[in-house]
């Protein structure tokens, strides 16, 4: 996040102290200070997209109990990892290693 423009940032007590002393001094009513520059803030890329997955879908980040519960008994049973998995999982690996 980047914030430009800042130096004319000062505290709101003294900005309020600033304005009543100046109308005392001259008799008129509030003096409002305006500025023609204006501030400005932009977001990083990652920052952007952080925020798009903040506001994805929730029902994809739900932790699927029935599904962790019988992956935890397969592996208990022994009968998680087969022969077959240990292919699919070592084919996977060297296509993501050498594509």
């Amino acid at each position: 996040m980047t914030i430009t423009n800042i130096s004319n940032i000062q505290s709101a007590s003294n900005i309020q102290g600033l304005n009543r002393a100046s109308a005392e001094k001259v008799n008129v009513g509030p003096i409002h200070q305006t500025s023609s520059t204006k501030d400005s803030v932009s977001f990083s890329e990652e920052a952007l997209r952080l925020s798009d997955v903040s506001k994805t879908n929730t029902e994809s980040t739900k932790i699927r109990f029935d599904l962790v519960n019988r992956i935890k008994a397969e592996i208990n049973a022994g009968t998680y990892d087969t022969p077959e998995k240990m292919d699919v999982a070592l084919d996977r690996m060297v296509n993501r290693m050498f594509s």
